[in-house]
């Protein structure tokens, strides 16, 4: 079963078009306006020009995140959700969850959201001509925003000092990833990869990812053990810390957008609605996934063994994962 709040992309631009080639007889039969589909789609908590980027959880709560500036939240993991939307509408890209239980978004203007105490959300602007790509909250609290020109950003939940790590070299980081407080990697263009064993404050660079990879979704579920995916449903796969990069089966060639690696599962998500599983040692589809022609974005394991997916046209799904078979 799917317990699931799907919106479909649909074009109804006839009447518009018919008004545009007929004025005349759309002035001589005029009709009263029916705003009642109108209304019914600003009363609901997902729209179809939602274009959902990520999602993330602290206990029971729950924050999807889309380009077009929205919020769309739930309190009850994922059981219902309401919607709201930022000043400004700003294009939200990431978000993150601090172990404190507060959450982070990035934009793609080089700022990031906090969500207070109260409920809203204040942002902080990050003082760099480079653009920002991803945001992550490590288990210690130090908040990680990759950028290019090979840059990490970092600072303290309370973003009073955004600090800079850079290789100075032409390429993005693409994500970052904390396993504790001490160790963590950074990941992107060129197959670039580098470790950091003391919190971030040094790093040193790893043997890239093989044919110069560009990894637009990574996750680890241990120091050894992680996957990079990206085009043409490419997904590679460590064993050891990054050292080494194995290439494994792919079972689509939609791009892969995003990577989640717990005590769940590992899944990943992409172009047409792709969602596939690591399964008895490989790449398997998901049987279940949500029967859309949106791309996936957001993915996320809730602490109630629920897998959150989360995309294009305003498409979330909450897929309960209990009793299936292993």
């Amino acid at each position: 079963m799917i317990t699931t709040v799907i919106e479909r992309l649909h074009r109804g631009q006839r009447n518009a078009l018919l008004a545009l080639l007929f004025p005349a007889l759309i002035v001589a039969c005029e009709a009263p306006l029916d705003l009642e589909q109108v209304e019914a789609e600003h009363a609901r908590d997902f729209r179809r020009y939602d274009m959902l980027q990520a999602a993330a959880h602290s206990g029971e709560q729950v924050v999807v995140v889309s380009s077009v500036g929205a919020i769309v939240s739930s309190a009850d993991g994922g059981v219902t959700w309401q919607r709201s939307e930022l000043a400004g509408r700003p294009p939200l890209i990431d978000v993150t969850a601090c172990p404190s239980g507060d959450f982070f978004a990035l934009d793609a203007e080089r700022r990031v959201w906090r969500q207070s105490a109260a409920g809203d959300w204040q942002s902080s602007s990050i003082d760099t001509a480079e653009n920002t790509l991803s945001i992550h909250c490590a288990p210690g609290g130090r908040l990680w925003v990759s950028a290019s020109f090979g840059t990490l950003f970092w600072a303290e939940d309370e973003m009073q000092q955004w600090n800079e790590f850079s290789l100075y070299e032409d390429l993005q980081f693409t994500a970052v990833r904390f396993l504790d407080e001490m160790n963590g990697f950074a990941l992107g263009e060129f197959g670039m990869v580098i470790v950091s064993q003391d919190g971030g404050d040094t790093w040193e660079q790893r043997e890239p990812i093989p044919n110069e990879f560009y990894p637009m979704a990574v996750d680890f579920l241990d120091i050894n053990t992680g996957w990079a995916g990206g085009l043409d449903g490419v997904i590679w796969q460590t064993l050891d810390g990054g050292n080494s990069w194995q290439r494994q089966q792919s079972v689509t060639s939609a791009p892969i957008y995003n990577i989640h690696a717990d005590e769940h599962g590992v899944f990943a998500v992409g172009g047409s609605a792709k969602l596939v599983e690591l399964r008895d040692g490989g790449w398997q589809n998901f049987d279940g996934a949500p029967e859309v022609l949106a791309f996936m974005r957001g993915l996320d394991a809730l602490d109630d063994g629920s897998l959150l997916v989360a995309g294009g046209g305003g498409t979330l799904a909450v897929i309960p994962l209990s009793g299936r078979d292993s």
